[in-house]
Order: C-alpha cells, then sequence, then structure tokens
C-alpha cells in the first residue's frame, strides 16, 4: 500500500512541477510565481520516493482500504470539495472555521469544546497572517468578513 500511495504522490508531485514549468521561479531572495510550486513538487517527489522506498506492511499493521477507512477518505475528499464551492460565498473566515473544526473534531478525534478553541485560534492566526500582515484578499463572503 505505500508504494501504490508513495506512486500516486509522486505522479501528483510531477504533475504540479509539469503545470508550473511555464512559471518563473526567480531566486531565494526574489521568488517568482512559480517558486512555490516548484518547492511544492520538489517535496512531494522526494517525500513519495521515501514512501515507496520504506517497505511494505509491517507486522500487527491492518488493511488501510476497509470499509470505514474508504467512508472516511470519501467524508475527507467531500468537506473539502465544500470548502471550495463556499469559500467565496460565504468568506474565509467561516468557511475555514467550519473545516478546521470538522478536521479537529473528525479526524483529529479531539473534543468539541478543544477543537473550537483549536480551529478559533487556527483562523485567527491565518487572517492575522494573509489579511493584516500580508495585506492579501481574502474571499470576505456575503457577511463582509
Amino acid at each position: 500500500m505505500n508504494r501504490l500511495s508513495g506512486l500516486v504522490v509522486f505522479l501528483l508531485g510531477f504533475a504540479i512541477f509539469w503545470q508550473g514549468r511555464s512559471l518563473s521561479i526567480g531566486t531565494l531572495h526574489a521568488p517568482g510565481p512559480g517558486f512555490f510550486p516548484a518547492l511544492v513538487a520538489l517535496a512531494l517527489v522526494v517525500l513519495s520516493v521515501a514512501l515507496m522506498m520504506g517497505g511494505g506492511k509491517k507486522e500487527g499493521e491492518e488493511d488501510a482500504l476497509s470499509f470505514s477507512a474508504i467512508v472516511r477518505m470519501l467524508l475527507l475528499f467531500a468537506s473539502l470539495v465544500a470548502y471550495f464551492l463556499l469559500l467565496e460565498y460565504l468568506g474565509f473566515v467561516i468557511v475555514s472555521f467550519l473545516l478546521m473544526f470538522f478536521l479537529f473534531c473528525w479526524v483529529g478525534r479531539q473534543r468539541w469544546y478543544l477543537a473550537f478553541s483549536s480551529a478559533v485560534v487556527c483562523i485567527g492566526l491565518a487572517y492575522l497572517l494573509f489579511e493584516v500582515l500580508l495585506k492579501s484578499n481574502l474571499p470576505r463572503g456575503v457577511f463582509g468578513f
């Protein structure tokens, strides 16, 4: 399973690199628009090779493709699609908070109050970084925030 996962991640890294090949990378001190995609592609390729070379299933390790694992993956994928579809309409703060809360509760298996506070802190820091410090334009949504 690790080899198959590694191959999928390798192909994803290669696809990112291939799609970003027309963007200029720039330099380390003045990165261009292709710098981050190239960096992500390189990281994915290197990590995928490490994953593929790591070997097969270890003793006592259960199969990752159980029914419950597939349901969890599909639900996770559906939550990311919902995030993508609702981001412009509801705005970054609300949709990102809901996604983080869901991920902390469901994937991280945290208690709801800990997930709530963790999501507030994460989204608060992301908002501070991107909106205040970097002055980027995050989607505001119908509520204006």
